[in-house]
């Protein structure tokens, strides 16, 4: 699931989650948009808040699908 669909899900705004992260929005926007790098404390606290597992929202898709993708093949 992506970062703004987990966020949404829990009901919180990208105002109220670069408050809790102590960021200003439009920085938030370019880490949910995948415009600026996360810096990896950043990401902590992000799936700290988000009440999930930071591989779960920033584990690449492509590495999971080739992952399991293997496995089919042994």
């Amino acid at each position: 699931m992506s970062l703004s669909k987990l966020r949404i899900s829990k009901g919180i705004t990208q105002e109220q989650m670069a408050k809790m992260l102590g960021i200003g929005v439009s920085t938030y926007n370019q880490h949910e948009n995948s415009q600026r790098t996360i810096p990896y404390e950043i990401a902590e606290k992000i799936a700290e808040i988000l009440d999930v597992g930071i591989e779960d929202i920033f584990l690449p898709v492509r590495f999971t699908v080739s992952k399991l993708g293997n496995q089919a093949e042994t």
